[in-house]
């Protein structure tokens, strides 16, 4: 029998929904008749009148840049983690790479930037020295540019290669199809030719932000792209590059590489290998209709500073890999406590979800962060909220550093205030005559 028809693993589904929204109250509605909305599932998808709904999009705006994010009901919630757990997770693990770090249990940005590091030491280990090169790939509005067609006859020969039952197979992408359909974009107020440029040119995800309803129509609609958020977009976003990883690791013998979604660095001694290198992922990308972007795609030099994943690297002459956080990232962090402050005095944010949130992002930056800038941000979030943050054991040395001047800092406190205090005029009282 095919999974999607089986009831056990529609409520199974529908239970690994709930679990990260039980708070909200469609879900609480949805597990009071957690029993009912399964069974018309079941019979709708054996009946074949399922249709996946749009679902809620809203705007969120990430390091300046504006994205759509969508939320889908719990009912399709439901059959997308059989879809994904049951079906597509299973067939594109026999394919992926252990470099590929996104999406996937036990994986993430800690385990690529540990990665990352572990290539470094392993370059070092191998030549001795740091004289060597990093390309850094990078695509241009990734999930918004993926074309469903190619992605749907790439998914399909992803599951006979897997030996996925042949119906379950023809049932993955009907409803794969249906589920592409609420991704596409309304380009009704377009022309033929723009409609077709759009095919093989970069789309902004924002295309009809403030447009008006009346000029969406839906006679027309753009078949490239899909929703962030959407627990398939997750599973196409690290399956379909496999052609670039294969290639990478297979055809060039790249043995330092690593992808993070659309993310990837291979680093070697020899340049023209990765220039190389860069021309066939760039061929492979064109025919998948991907889009290269050119400003963040480049070959340095390991000894210099490089960035991936917002943390800077350098390899030393000794071996010793340097690592620093994108001080931008700081001053955002620090923007967004002043700004949970005016929520706070507003009523509209609580203290306890300012600390949590505050603790999540310090725990997962202070490893590249110094003694002196995790003073600086912990003395900031003591002068807004008069209290400091609670930590649970195991935070013991991060606790220290937030409440003890580095001495970097208090070193340079004393320079600075013996030279001004050098600098200060002498009153005439005092001086001598």
């Amino acid at each position: 029998m095919i999974v999607f028809f089986d009831m056990n693993a529609l409520y199974e589904g529908g239970t690994k929904a709930m679990r990260g929204s039980k708070f909200k109250q469609t879900t609480q509605r949805y597990r009071c008749n957690q029993l009912l909305e399964t069974a018309r599932l079941a019979d709708d998808l054996e009946k074949g009148t399922y249709e996946p709904q749009t679902g809620h999009k809203f705007l969120i705006s990430e390091r300046g840049h504006a994205r759509y994010i969508s939320s889908n009901v719990m009912r399709d919630k439901s059959l997308y983690h059989v879809l994904c757990d049951d079906v597509l997770t299973p067939a594109a693990a026999k394919f992926l790479i252990f470099d590929n770090s996104a999406s996937q249990k036990g994986k993430g940005v800690d385990f690529e930037r540990r990665r990352l590091v572990e290539h470094l030491r392993r370059y070092f280990a191998t030549h001795g020295t740091n004289d060597g090169w990093i390309e850094l790939f990078d695509f241009s509005g990734y999930y918004a540019n993926i074309r469903h067609s190619v992605c749907l006859a790439d998914t399909g020969t992803l599951l006979i290669k897997a030996d996925v039952d042949p119906e379950t197979v023809v049932y993955t992408i009907r409803l794969l199809r249906k589920i592409f359909k609420t991704y596409e974009v309304d380009v009704s107020r377009f022309t033929e030719d723009e409609i077709r440029r759009f095919m093989t040119e970069k789309v902004d995800p924002l295309i009809n932000a403030n447009v008006p309803g009346v000029e969406l129509t839906g006679r027309r609609y753009l078949p490239k792209g899909v929703d962030i958020g959407a627990q398939p977009s997750q599973n196409v976003g690290i399956s379909f590059p496999i052609p670039w990883d294969n290639y990478a690791k297979i055809v060039q013998g790249e043995k330092l590489y690593a992808r993070y979604t659309d993310d990837s660095y291979a680093i070697n001694e020899d340049r023209d290998d990765l220039e190389e290198l860069r021309a066939g992922l760039s061929d492979t990308a064109a025919r998948q209709g991907l889009i290269v972007n050119v400003k963040k795609t480049r070959i340095t030099k390991i000894s210099k500073p490089f960035r991936h994943l917002q943390v800077s690297y350098r390899l030393t002459e000794t071996g010793r890999i340097e690592r620093r956080i994108n001080p931008k990232a700081i001053t955002r962090e620090r923007r967004k406590l002043k700004a949970y402050k005016r929520l706070l005095e507003a009523g509209r944010l609580e203290y306890p979800a300012i600390e949590n949130a505050f603790k999540s992002w310090l725990g997962g930056h202070y490893k590249y962060m110094t003694h002196g800038q995790i003073y600086k941000l912990a003395g900031l979030f003591y002068e807004l909220f008069g209290r400091r943050p609670t930590w649970r054991k195991g935070h013991s040395r991060l606790f220290w550093m937030m409440t003890h001047r580095s001495r970097a800092s208090s070193s340079t406190g004393t320079a600075l205030s013996a030279k001004a205090s050098s600098r200060r005029p002498t009153s005439r009282a005092s001086s001598p005559r």
